[in-house]
């Protein structure tokens, strides 16, 4: 019994030393420094939470994540909550990012789940849903228009007041 008692200590202390000759040490994989970590920079628009007709810009900083930096744009303005209460979030709850392609046109395709064509929502709150979407999307120089898809298929409008059968282009008005 004592010497397995010792054969383990010895078996322990070699598998924990490691098994390297001349001095060699065990290197532990490098973990990225901050510097090395790359960071995406991007705006999401949303509306004035004062009622006006004004989608209002905010900034977002995030880790790299692997996703496009346009598809972390579009994520954020579903998933996150406004920053400052002078702006309003138009985004139904629950509304997903399926997916988003852009094109060699540079038409971006935005796929939403379900959640998008939320009924009862007025012509305001569609209309300011659309292009915080639109708007979003096209600070991108290679985005220069947005068609909406719902469940991956085109709708013609999301609430009733407003045809978004075919892409729609950035509404500088509204900014």
């Amino acid at each position: 019994m004592q010497k397995l008692v010792i054969l383990l200590v010895l078996l322990c202390t070699l598998l924990s030393t490691g098994c390297f000759s001349d001095g060699e040490k065990a290197v532990e994989p490098a973990k990225p420094s901050q510097q090395e970590i790359k960071q995406q920079s991007f705006i999401v628009y949303r509306a004035a939470a004062n009622g006006t007709e004004k989608l209002l810009p905010e900034k977002f900083t995030i880790n790299d994540n692997g996703k496009s930096v346009p598809e972390n744009a579009l994520i954020a303005l579903c998933t996150t909550k406004p920053q400052d209460a002078k702006m309003d979030d138009v985004v139904p709850i629950g509304v997903k990012v399926r997916s988003l392609k852009i094109d060699k046109d540079g038409t971006a395709y935005a796929d939403f789940s379900k959640e998008l064509a939320k009924r009862g929502q007025g012509s305001y709150g569609e209309m300011m849903l659309c292009y915080a979407i639109v708007n979003t999307l096209t600070e991108f120089p290679e985005i220069k228009r947005v068609q909406i898809l719902v469940e991956g298929e085109k709708v013609i409008s999301l609430s009733g007041h407003m045809d978004v059968e075919d892409p729609l282009m950035r509404n500088t008005d509204l900014l």
